[in-house]
């Protein structure tokens, strides 16, 4: 089951095996605030269409969809 490895091999293996075992877990924990962060973010862009479309009725503005496309950059003076 186990290999013949020396003192300075396994000792080696150990140390792979724990980095390995520690990236594992600090990718799952980046991971798990990436995805938070989406939901949080996912969150505010509903209360944000919600204001917009509120005030477009008090404009008398038809509620349209509000794309990528629609929301002007900075760069293009809006």
């Amino acid at each position: 089951m186990f290999r013949n490895i020396d003192g300075m091999q396994q000792w080696q293996l150990e140390m792979e095996l724990s980095h390995l075992i520690g990236w594992l877990i600090a990718s799952r924990h980046s991971a798990e605030a990436a995805e938070e962060s989406a939901r949080q973010h996912r969150t505010a862009e509903k209360e944000t269409l919600a204001q917009i479309s509120k005030v477009r009725q008090r404009l008398g503005l038809p509620d349209s969809e509000i794309g990528h496309d629609s929301v002007p950059s900075d760069q293009e003076g809006g």
